[in-house]
């Protein structure tokens, strides 16, 4: 199992990232195909279960050359649904990550959740959990997600800084 925190401050409170940025279709299909490049992502449901807001998204990321072992494991077309679950008491939103392939195998759970962080601005924090459970290149496959997601948060916060400016919301 591989674990990680990663931490952003945005410029904008945490009622703007969670009600105007965070769910805006917009906002999502700009990150997730223009900066990301992710070759696929699309919100498949949405449910307002009154506290809780229920979705699911199927994604297919930009994964980039995979070292040998790796690629022998995995192929091609990696891909997973989210099946994340918004506390809108608690601004918390946790995800059960569902991989299209090894499913019995790879493990994904993340919760995010923001704080004050000065004025005008709020912390997003990312708790990860990976857990592969696959003789001989487990310890890999969750250093690599790791290593993507970080970078892919990165560079979505970055993103949603300029987002932020350019909608005025920050």
């Amino acid at each position: 199992m591989a674990d990680a925190r990663i931490e952003h401050i945005f410029n904008c409170s945490s009622e703007t990232f969670w009600n105007k940025v965070f769910f805006d279709e917009e906002y999502n299909r700009r990150l997730f195909k223009d900066e990301l490049r992710f070759p696929s992502w699309r919100e498949v449901k949405r449910e307002d279960r009154g506290n809780e807001l229920y979705r699911v998204v199927e994604v297919v990321p930009h994964v980039g050359e995979l070292p040998g072992p790796l690629k022998a494991v995995v192929g091609d077309g990696i891909g997973y649904e989210e099946h994340g679950t918004f506390d809108k008491q608690k601004q918390r939103y946790r995800v059960e990550v569902k991989p299209n392939k090894l499913a019995d195998k790879v493990f994904v759970r993340i919760e995010m959740f923001t704080e004050p962080a000065g004025e005008k601005q709020c912390r997003r924090v990312v708790t990860v959990s990976v857990t592969a459970k696959i003789f001989g290149v487990g310890g890999m496959i969750e250093k690599r997600m790791l290593s993507d997601l970080e970078k892919s948060y990165g560079k979505g916060a970055k993103f949603t800084n300029a987002f932020l400016a350019e909608k005025g919301l920050a």
